[in-house]
């Protein structure tokens, strides 16, 4: 019998009220099995199970055809018939109980042909059929560093990424934007497993728990499938509820340069790990500084937590004191970012190495879109309950605030939902993980378990990065207070590409909820003094213009200190770094004597850290910081700057909500980004939305209004980009080496394409590098990389080295002769008599300034 589908859901309402745990079912039938058999325990609702219900029937109806009726006893505990109807079915009476059917439910639309296009939008949620995507082979190195179910890209984007994040020199910064569901997170590990596993450390910077113990388990689960030992301790999580004792062993593992991976807070790399990273750096144990969902580096750094922003003091530290050429790598990765979020990241971890932005930027493809306004809560809160009632699970609710989500998550268990859990920050690190291990249906280390949960109530801090793929579902009973927040809460939802429901209601009140958000984070020039001067006045000097001070002072007037003090303080300083008043700087942790003793040693240290997150140091940039009148116009410049980018960040959404634009034409014209001269660019996508819906004869096969294709960014060309024979080649361009027969190819090709590679020297292309060759190459070259130009996109745009490869029957193609043309480095490797394509009757060999043999070419390596 089928795990999942009607069948199956007949079966178990069958064996109801003895519902078996182990009862095989999988998908929607999995949760309605764990609600059905927690109806009698007294932890699911009968709205629960009604809802799972009607998700499996309509699942079977878009996927096969038919609307078959579902037999369901009646009881005390179960549904009756106009609780059925409620969640959108229909229930006739029958001998034993009822005959359920379902029907098709979305958000009003206002118009019959926008309902109709509204109703075929929702059954392809239920359909569940992946999107269109493409796949393109994966270089070597991506599958020896990921395993054998890495043979492929998820796209364009990730492979590009992918590239330019291995072949990134020491001390240099990839910033990265990739949608969402496309490999993130593989594309650091790509980078950060080859580079520690004989010995080293890459730190991954999380904002929250969640997001931290979500990347543990998919860490633990790829070294598992890959055979490779874990970390000493079995722990790379580094959280406040992490044990104290694998704290400590963490730290020493880190110290001693076995730990591979650690992923923590901003605050946690500030303090707790702060000691045992710079011993790892000095002595060139710290490969890679990844900061996941790195927007918030601006978005949060400038408000409640500006650790975002001072790890990049952390940074320069670790750079200055790293051996030569073992200088850690920056990544900074995110779904989407702004203008400002790249200036920001750029600004603060950028200098000294290059920086380079592998754009891959385009609007989502699987959201279908529902805006509604309400003219009171109480309208709201009836849509809104009809929504979670009847649109398809995992569904997340998200509120702007948390009294609202706690209202939420009362108002839905009185209505009949048990199956809910709520998310904000007042949860503990246990009480987080069980929330999401609960929703998932799945232990700590990823096995299967019972689901407990098919709702989870979350204000903006949860799902961050989260994978979990099959949300189908995201509601916001709330306006958010950017388009950005918006955009990445949306987001959440069909990770797995496959079509997804959101519906933002907004209602009386939300507007001034979104307001006082929005500018919550700009202060005024007047208060923004008095807060200088008085950090001004307690700060120690340290000597040479700089200053350390406290965060926690705060001005005469205020009655006390308070966490909310803090982020004024924040704040004010942020908008000096931003006008050039003053550099923030990281307080240097203290060294140890020559013979101090281990026991003063440690209180000195933990004294250092005691408060450390309260602390900041800064140097004077202008000798007028303190005149009054100057301070005040170059603060109002960056105030006033600020305060723009907000509000336009929200008139943004004013615009998506209005619905006289399409969606996608929206989003894509907010995420528009200047770089080096250029613009670029968000391929515009809409499955539907308002607008869009109006004309429902506009959506294409596909199954959509607005298709705009696969983006395909360049491959970073590091400056540093290695050239071994650079020597022998001298002032040529190009390099001839060639074979006498195949025999001496077969015997000799493999080990010099090996060579170059362990030499640096990464990109190769032509017909000669077949996948057995590439695959033996990267093995002997391991841990460099091996990359393929499988589509000749690199001979035609990548500006460094290059080797091509000829096999016996190559003719010069045109690509590679425009860039020998163009003068760029190119190894040619050939067979001795390759004609040159201008001059048939002669040799290639014989009209290149610099020729050699194989044979030559491997004694000279």
């Amino acid at each position: 019998m089928a795990t999942d589908g009607w069948a199956c859901a007949q079966e178990l309402w069958r064996t109801w009220p003895q519902v078996p745990a182990d009862f095989p079912a999988s998908g929607t039938c999995a949760r309605l099995r764990d609600a059905l058999a927690g109806l009698n325990a007294g932890i699911a609702g009968w709205r629960d199970v009604a809802a799972l219900t009607r998700q499996v029937l309509l699942e079977n109806e878009a996927r096969h055809g038919g609307n078959w009726p579902l037999t369901i006893p009646s009881g005390p505990a179960l549904p009756d018939r106009q609780q059925w109807e409620q969640v959108g079915c229909e229930a006739l009476s029958t001998a034993d109980g009822f005959s359920v059917t379902a029907q098709i439910w979305h958000p009003a639309t206002g118009l019959d042909a926008s309902d109709d296009a509204a109703s075929a939008e929702v059954r392809e949620v239920y359909g569940g059929r992946p999107g269109r995507t493409t796949t393109h082979p994966a270089d070597p190195f991506w599958s020896q560093a990921l395993g054998r179910g890495f043979q492929q890209y998820t796209s364009l984007g990730q492979r590009q990424a992918a590239r330019t994040v291995i072949t990134a020199p020491p001390g240099s910064t990839a910033i990265v934007c990739l949608p969402t569901g496309q490999g993130k997170t593989e594309v650091a590990w790509a980078a950060a497993l080859p580079a520690t596993r004989q010995r080293g450390v890459a730190v991954v910077v999380v904002p929250t728990v969640v997001l931290a113990m979500d990347m543990e388990r998919r860490l633990r689960g790829l070294l598992t499938a890959l055979g490779e030992e874990p970390s000493p301790s079995g722990h790379y999580a580094y959280t406040g509820g992490t044990p104290d004792e694998i704290k400590q062993a963490i730290r020493r593992d880190i110290r001693d340069g076995v730990q591979r991976v650690v992923i923590a807070a901003p605050e946690a790399v500030l303090t707790g790990l702060s000691q045992a990273l710079d011993d790892a750096a000095r002595q060139g144990h710290l490969t890679h500084l990844i900061l996941d969902e790195a927007h918030l580096v601006e978005q949060w750094g400038n408000e409640f937590r500006p650790e975002f922003q001072a790890m990049s003091g952390q940074r320069q530290s670790w750079l200055a004191i790293a051996p030569p050429g073992r200088q850690v790598i920056t990544l900074a990765m995110s779904a989407t970012l702004t203008e400002q979020q790249i200036q920001t990241l750029d600004e603060l971890f950028g200098a000294p190495g290059r920086v380079e932005l592998v754009w891959a930027s385009h609007t989502r493809r699987e959201p279908s879109y529902f805006v509604d306004r309400f003219g009171t809560e109480q309208d709201r809160s009836a849509a809104v309950l009809q929504a979670v009632s009847n649109l398809p699970r995992p569904l997340i609710l998200y509120t702007s605030l948390k009294k609202d989500a706690r209202r939420w998550a009362r108002q839905l268990r009185q209505a009949g939902f048990l199956r809910v859990v709520e998310v904000t920050g007042d949860l503990d690190d246990t009480q987080r993980r069980a929330a999401v291990m609960g929703w998932r249906g799945e232990d700590a280390d990823g096995r299967a378990a019972p689901t407990k949960y098919d709702v989870v109530i979350g204000t903006s801090a949860f799902g961050l990065g989260l994978d979990m793929a099959n949300v189908r579902s995201v509601v916001h009973a709330c306006l958010p207070e950017t388009l950005d927040r918006y955009y990445q809460e949306v987001g959440r939802s069909g990770r797995d590409r496959r079509p997804s429901v959101v519906y933002l209601t907004v209602a009386t009140g939300d507007d001034d909820t979104a307001r006082r958000l929005n500018r919550d984070i700009v202060i005024s020039a007047d208060k923004g003094w008095d807060r200088w001067r008085t950090m001004y006045r307690a700060a120690t000097d340290l000597g040479d213009g700089r200053h350390e001070t406290n965060l926690d002072t705060f001005p005469p007037h205020l009655l006390d200190e308070s966490r909310q003090n803090r982020q004024w303080n924040v704040r004010t300083l942020n908008l000096m770094s931003r006008a050039g008043l003053i550099n923030r700087e990281e307080p240097q942790p203290p060294n140890r004597l020559s013979d101090e003793p281990d026991d003063e040693w440690q209180v000195r240290l933990d004294q250092y850290f005691t408060g450390l997150d309260a602390r900041i140091v800064f140097q004077l940039r202008d000798g007028r910081a303190n005149d009054r009148s100057y301070w005040s116009r170059a603060f109002e410049v960056q105030r006033t700057l600020v305060a723009k980018q907000q509000i336009g960040a929200l008139d943004r959404l004013y615009a998506l909500i209005r619905g006289d634009r399409c969606i996608g034409e929206v989003l894509s014209g907010y995420y528009r980004v200047p770089w080096r001269g250029g613009l670029l660019g968000t391929a515009l996508n809409c499955r539907a939305c308002p607008h869009c819906r109006r004309l429902p004869e506009d959506r294409g096969d596909g199954g959509f209004y607005r298709d705009g294709g696969e983006p395909h960014p360049a491959v970073a060309h590091w400056q540093e980009a290695s050239d071994p024979l650079m020597g022998v080649r001298g002032d040529c361009p190009w390099l001839s080496i060639w074979w006498r027969t195949p025999a001496v190819r077969n015997d000799l090709l493999p080990e010099l394409l090996a060579q170059l590679a362990r030499r640096g020297l990464s990109v190769f292309a032509g017909p000669g590098v077949t996948v057995a060759v590439a695959r033996r190459v990267q093995r002997e070259a391991w841990p460099k990389p091996v990359i393929v130009d499988h589509d000749n996109t690199l001979i035609e745009s990548f500006s460094g080295p290059l080797v091509w490869v000829a096999d016996d029957q190559s003719d010069l193609p045109v690509a590679v002769r425009s860039r020998l043309q163009d003068h760029v480095p190119t190894y040619l490797i050939h067979s001795r008599n390759l004609p040159d394509p201008e001059r048939p009757h002669v040799e290639l060999r014989q009209v290149c300034d610099v020729s050699l043999s194989l044979e030559t070419a491997l004694g000279a390596l």
